[in-house]
């Protein structure tokens, strides 16, 4: 009998060991869109390039907006000069982030893009996020916060790329190009008629 409650105590034992590391805690990535800060009393960081690096600290009274909590923020405006249709992150898997799988469910409201591709699990040593289907213009605020790493100072330093439109050239641009290349293939032409012309 004793053999029996000490197989089953070490059942029990092993079997909580294996539904903890069945599930881990999750982290969260969202990019929010906030009402522009007249007087921030939190880090606000002015991203002129379309790579930079992210890193959270706790969130602040009033930072997020109404209603929204978050364990980490990251603020900042875009000044680039460019609008952003997309973001992809990557943040290594080690330390704070081992066994744990991402999440990028979109927030209730405020979020700043309507499509993610984030796979649960990391793929050569990194969680690589995406947000596309939105847009940062130039001179726009925009929020990236985590939940799931407390304290958020031990979230890893991640890296950013904006994804930009590649512009179109303009209609009359275009236009007038066609036509002027089009002038230049009459005029060869003619030129090639009037040479091809017996002189009387």
């Amino acid at each position: 009998m004793k053999a029996f409650y000490c197989l089953v105590l070490i059942a029990l034992v092993f079997g909580c060991m294996g539904q903890a590391k069945a599930d881990p805690v999750d982290f969260h990535i969202r990019v929010l869109d906030p009402p522009p800060p007249a007087n921030p009393s939190y880090p606000l960081y002015l991203i002129s390039a379309t790579s930079f690096d992210v890193s959270f600290t706790p969130c602040l009274t009033g930072e997020l907006p109404s209603g929204m909590t978050a364990d980490g923020c990251f603020a900042a405006r875009n000044i680039s000069g460019l609008d952003w249709v997309g973001l992809d992150f990557s943040f290594p898997s080690g330390g704070v982030l081992t066994g744990q799988t991402a999440s990028c469910a979109p927030a209730p409201s405020d979020n700043i893009f309507s499509a993610t591709d984030c796979p649960l699990d990391p793929a050569n040593g990194a969680f690589d996020l995406g947000f596309s289907e939105g847009v940062i213009h130039n001179g726009d605020y925009f929020f990236i916060t985590e939940d799931g790493v407390v304290p958020p100072e031990d979230f890893p330093t991640g890296s950013v790329t904006a994804t930009v439109l590649t512009p179109e050239p303009e209609p009359m641009v275009l236009l007038s190009t066609g036509v002027l290349l089009f002038g230049c293939l009459l005029y060869a032409e003619r030129l090639r008629v009037l040479r091809a012309s017996p002189l009387c």
